[in-house]
């Protein structure tokens, strides 16, 4: 997969230097294309308000847990959300000696009501508004089960910005593969060169997007590790810094 992202990214490198007509350049952005955890999700907020109340609504039987070491159990288990949650709460019923519930009642509870706990960052809605209103196209790429994503989505309340969502359930690849930005990309009716890709992520955001020819901006709140300097294009710390890069690109300063 590393091999295929260099290769690519080898590849629209030329292509985009003799795409070149004089001063003109194909990558003008004529749309915003972005991550959804950790990029318009604030993940953080999000896990400890549903640990708060999961805990709330099985602590009575489990009296001799304190919630301070609930949360830290599944955070030190499941640091980056990522982790297969089944194996998580095995694990944590494990650790803190839990009797009285098992794994998958708790798994259960995750199932019913972890979609409900999704909060934007504080920026998410009105940047989206605005760059809407700029005149940009702006879709979402992510990974996991459509019905999961709408269901984040909504509670997020983001979907009457968004021309189109590519979910790695429905297009069959996940990312960094680039089957997933190729049907971003073609539902949105544009080329790479005239895309600018937003995420948090390292490999399958920012290096994977800058493979396929995208601009990129790096949403600098990630723990998993900080891109290489040749595949990024922009660093942003918030939403509202990314309105600043656009206008700078619509200037021609960046």
């Amino acid at each position: 997969m590393y091999v295929k992202i260099v290769l690519l990214s080898l590849w629209n490198s030329l292509k985009c230097f003799y795409e070149r007509d004089d001063d003109m350049c194909s990558c003008d952005i004529q749309a915003i294309i972005f991550d959804l955890e950790d990029t318009l999700v604030d993940r953080e907020k999000s896990r400890m308000k549903f640990l708060e109340e999961q805990f709330e609504r099985f602590h009575e039987l489990m009296v001799t847990v304190q919630r301070r070491d609930f949360e830290k159990v599944y955070l030190t288990l499941n640091p980056y959300g990522i982790e297969d949650v089944e194996w998580v709460y095995q694990e944590l019923v494990k650790r803190l000696n839990i009797e009285r519930i098992s794994w998958k009642t708790f798994y259960n509870d995750y199932k019913m009501h972890h979609y409900r706990y999704h909060f934007p960052f504080y920026d998410t809605l009105v940047a989206l508004d605005k760059l809407r209103s700029m005149g940009y196209k702006l879709g979402v790429v992510a990974n996991g089960k459509s019905e999961e994503i709408t269901h984040v989505m909504n509670a997020i309340g983001i979907y009457p910005y968004i021309h189109y969502v590519s979910t790695s359930d429905e297009v069959g690849a996940m990312k960094p593969d680039p089957i997933i930005f190729e049907d971003i990309l073609k539902h949105l009716g544009i080329t790479a060169h005239h895309a600018l890709y937003v995420g948090d992520c390292p490999l399958n955001d920012i290096a994977a997007a800058h493979a396929m020819g995208m601009k990129t901006a790096w949403m600098a709140n990630s723990v998993i590790g900080t891109p290489e300097e040749h595949e990024l294009d922009y660093t942003i710390e918030s939403l509202s810094d990314l309105i600043d890069v656009c206008k700078l690109i619509e200037r021609g300063e960046a």
